[in-house]
């Protein structure tokens, strides 16, 4: 889908307790002999035919699953995790919670990691959800800032007692069902061979409710096919300055479908630019988090809009990329500043108590 009217004047920089033990009592000498008993005969030696060998050494446990769960079960796992503890209607939580076990910056430690997190409290974990935003915020913030809608609940002070029981099992059934083996990976090439945030949407939004939207998520593989038929096979005609938009772009499957394609030809999808509109808030911001996890680079953009009234949304996505970016920055350096007056004050408070 190249779009070379739409991009071609808009250039965009890149900004064990012990177990108790039971001793059974010797038998005492004939006690349980129903014969006399004879010595003990020696046994004749046998000449040792191979020599002792080393005791092996400990095998190490994979950390990814060989064969994780397909899309289909990882998102009723989700929806059965939410809806079975009666988390109630607010999606953005158990979408929230995927969002951020697929952005976790720690990579190609899945097994490791999931035990640690099935370790925590839920209030732990909920300020796990407010970290990784905060994380990704310093890098992306135009991108986190369109996916703060999966972040902003876990600010709130009190959550009622099913919401706290339905977050703590959604993060377990998440892990059990190798979120972080599907996003884990230090190459984002093994990160995008599944849509996690599309079968979790579509799995925990109703039907009727997605045909009220009017949302019916592209199968990947006819993303695969359209993504190929549309881009070809001559990677001399997909430069640096290749573009592809999607008005109505869901999560991004055909985002995926064409990264993996173009990668199949050697090109790194994040020199290439990526622009998404998508209406419905809560798809733009799994799109959001889907440019992040996939590794499309920083000319990648999402606008939540209606592409039908609005057209274009570029100029607007990139006036709040610069915006956000700003903000980021300024934060950044009142930080900074509020860092070296730390240090400051620490060393004059040290010198005086020396004199």
């Amino acid at each position: 889908m190249e779009q070379l009217d739409l991009f071609a004047d808009l250039g965009e920089p890149e900004a064990p307790k012990p177990e108790k033990t039971i001793t059974l009592p010797k038998p005492t000498a004939g006690q349980y002999a129903t014969t006399v008993a004879r010595p003990p005969q020696p046994k004749p030696q046998q000449p040792a035919l191979i020599p002792d060998a080393d005791p092996a050494p400990a095998r190490l446990r994979p950390e990814f699953a060989i064969r994780p769960a397909d899309g289909v079960t990882f998102g009723e796992a989700i929806a059965d995790a939410w809806h079975g503890s009666h988390g109630g209607n607010r999606m953005e939580i158990p979408v929230g919670i995927v969002a951020t076990l697929a952005l976790w910056p720690q990579k190609e430690h899945a097994r490791t990691l999931a035990e640690f997190l099935r370790g925590l409290d839920v209030e732990q974990l909920i300020a796990c959800v407010r970290e990784v935003a905060a994380y990704w915020w310093m890098r992306r913030p135009d991108l986190i800032d369109t996916a703060s809608v999966l972040f902003r609940w876990a600010e709130a002070e009190r959550f009622t007692k099913n919401e706290l029981a339905a977050i703590r099992a959604t993060f377990h059934a998440a892990l059990n069902a190798n979120v972080l083996d599907h996003t884990g990976r230090e190459d984002p090439a093994w990160n995008a061979e599944i849509d996690l945030m599309s079968w979790t949407v579509t799995t925990l939004r109703h039907k009727s409710a997605r045909a009220g939207l009017g949302e019916y998520h592209t199968p990947p593989e006819v993303c695969d096919m359209f993504a190929a038929q549309t881009l070809g096979s001559d990677p001399e005609r997909i430069g640096a300055g290749f573009s592809v938009l999607d008005p109505c772009a869901g999560t991004g499957g055909m985002f995926r479908s064409a990264a993996n394609h173009v990668r199949s030809m050697g090109i790194d999808p994040a020199r290439m630019t990526w622009f998404a509109q998508e209406i419905d808030p809560l798809a733009a911001a799994g799109c959001a988090v889907n440019m992040i996890v996939w590794g499309m680079g920083p000319n990648s953009m999402v606008a939540c809009g209606d592409t039908l009234a609005e057209g274009s949304m570029w100029q607007r996505a990139v006036e709040h990329r610069r915006m956000l970016v700003k903000a980021r920055d300024d934060a950044a350096a009142a930080m900074a500043i509020a860092r070296a007056v730390h240090q400051v004050e620490r060393l004059v408070s040290g010198a005086a108590e020396a004199a």
